[in-house]
């Protein structure tokens, strides 16, 4: 069994849907400078369906607490696309700015969890080597 030690950080991000909603809603350039085209195609079900979309948004937040940078350094939300396995559990893929300072850290893997009820949406990375 591999230690903690390989845990290189961890992310964590709570978003209220309203918020996102709102911004969708209010700014055309909104989807398009946060989700990559696969995650808003994933999400137009006729309707967005905003919790998903608040989910997402969450855990690129977290991600970038993981990996230590925050909104600086050059990341980009786009940079990190969130999909779901044929089971529903979400992965993450990186690409990027973000994608080489992950590899500057020697992660190789982040692990995400998304939850989210009509009103909040939360969203949790690991990092690790």
């Amino acid at each position: 069994m591999k230690n903690s030690t390989n845990i290189v950080g961890v992310g964590i991000d709570l978003v209220q849907v309203t918020r996102i909603k709102n911004a969708v809603t209010k700014n055309k350039t909104f989807l398009e400078r946060i989700y990559s085209p696969q995650e808003i195609k994933l999400s137009n079900r006729g309707k967005f369906r905003f919790e998903e979309l608040a989910g997402r948004f969450a855990v690129k937040e977290a991600i970038f607490k993981a990996i230590k940078t925050g909104w600086r350094r050059g990341v980009k939300f786009k940079e990190i696309t969130v999909l779901n396995e044929p089971s529903g559990a979400p992965y993450v893929t990186v690409s990027g700015e973000t994608k080489k300072i992950a590899q500057s850290l020697g992660i190789n893997r982040i692990h995400v969890s998304i939850s989210h009820t009509k009103d909040l949406a939360i969203g949790i990375a690991v990092a690790m080597k």
